[in-house]
């Protein structure tokens, strides 16, 4: 029983991961070629898991050359998440892509790839799309680490505020409200994102 729903979109997280990465391999010119793709999965069951993965497969599927060789739960933790990665690199030897389904198993997986003498980031051999869009992921971005992460916009307050003033003055409001969300990857001013940046 509720009023309005006020959150995120996961799905549609996930689904902007997947439009990215085509935008992105046709820029690199790579839609001809398998593209080996694993996924560090959030706890599984929760909404943004659930969310992202299914949003990414929305993608895939329309890209018979993507092969997802894996997912399995980072359970949102970086701990986990490199030893999620650690495991990916020992099991399979050529992976391009690495979704990561929030901020610090990605951190985890940088970990991991630095560790096994691979490298990440817009010059390195493995490209990685993480989730959440922190200030030390974009941080992360910065230095090279991170070709693109897609927000998860935690500052709800004037939205939740706003429908509540609609609600005590007697309109009426949308069962679901989705907050605003964008991405940020590589090529943006990051540092001038990051001088304004809430989170």
């Amino acid at each position: 029983m509720y009023t309005c729903w006020v959150g995120s979109d996961f799905k549609k997280e996930g689904r902007s991961a997947g439009e990215w990465l085509d935008k992105y391999l046709q820029r690199k010119e790579r839609t001809d070629e398998e593209i080996r793709i694993v996924t560090l999965q959030g706890t599984l069951g929760s909404s943004a898991q659930i969310g992202r993965t299914e949003g990414f497969q929305e993608v895939l599927s329309k890209h018979p050359n993507w092969n997802m060789l894996e997912q399995q739960s980072g359970e949102f933790t970086q701990a986990k998440g490199q030893e999620v990665m650690e495991a990916f690199l020992k099991k399979y030897d050529d992976i391009d892509v690495v979704i990561s389904e929030n901020d610090n198993m990605t951190f985890g997986a940088i970990e991991a790839i630095e560790a096994a003498g691979r490298s990440c980031g817009p010059k390195g051999d493995i490209v990685i799309l993480s989730f959440d869009a922190v200030r030390e992921a974009l941080q992360a971005m910065q230095e090279g680490r991170i070709h693109a992460d897609f927000e998860c916009n935690p500052l709800l307050g004037s939205m939740v505020s706003e429908i509540i003033e609609n609600l005590e003055a007697g309109k009426a409001v949308k069962k679901t409200k989705y907050v605003k969300e964008q991405y940020f990857d590589s090529s943006m001013n990051l540092g001038k994102i990051l001088s304004t940046r809430a989170y």
